[in-house]
């Protein structure tokens, strides 16, 4: 009966140290060893991977797993290798709000949680979020707040639709001609719509009143790693 309960990789006795698989669908690693795991470059992950698997990546010397639909690193008890980063955002000019954007120097997770998951401060003063600053995603106005008609647009510039106008901006890169679409200006554009240059894509911190003049803006990065 023993035989049927149970199955082992260990090839002189059943009930000696190996792989084994039992009746409770258990798998049971006997040892006082250790077990080496699948390892690779993250080029050599598997074509199909399922949630569960598990390898050593040879690319970034890390353990990871697939879990919830993608790879991720193990994340240790030690802190992380970034450590807390402080990002200098420029300074106040008492008209700008949006300040960016954000770089916390960590490969594997660069955007906080929430607004809440940094340190902000103009000059010596701490910010609160949500009263003294949001995080935008992608801000949809013009990077300088200035605008140019269509004729005007620099090839290979990125730009965001203020005025849709008589243009036709499909013509020259974009996806629509809504206000807010971001695009790459393929041509000089023709027609009375308005562009101004976008920000660089990433999260930035919305002020909900622009900062004094000359007030150098910080950010600390990292505190929810």
């Amino acid at each position: 009966m023993r035989l049927l309960k149970a199955q082992s990789t260990n090839l002189r006795n059943i009930v000696g140290k190996g792989v084994k698989y039992d009746i409770n669908d258990q798998v049971i690693l006997e040892s006082d060893n250790v077990v080496l795991v699948p390892k690779g470059t993250t080029a050599q992950r598997p074509a199909t991977p399922v949630n569960g698997h598990a390898r050593y990546n040879t690319t970034d010397n890390e353990f990871e797993f697939y879990q919830d639909s993608a790879w991720r690193k193990v994340r240790y008890k030690e802190p992380n290798s970034v450590g807390i980063t402080q990002q200098n955002l420029g300074n106040g000019d008492a008209s700008e709000i949006i300040f960016g954007p954000l770089a916390s120097g960590d490969s594997d997770y660069p955007v906080p949680a929430s607004a809440q998951n940094v340190l902000v401060f103009v000059e010596n003063v701490f910010q609160v979020s949500a009263t003294n600053y949001t995080l935008e995603q992608n801000p949809t106005t013009p990077q300088d707040g200035t605008t140019i008609t269509a004729g005007s647009f620099s090839v290979g510039l990125d730009y965001v639709i203020v005025t849709s106008g008589d243009t036709d901006y499909t013509a020259i890169g974009a996806a629509d001609n809504n206000p807010g679409t971001f695009f790459t200006a393929s041509g000089a554009g023709a027609g009375t719509g308005t562009a101004g240059l976008r920000f660089a894509a990433g999260y930035y911190l919305q002020f909900t009143s622009a900062p004094d003049l000359n007030k150098p803006i910080t950010v600390l990065h990292n505190f929810d790693k």
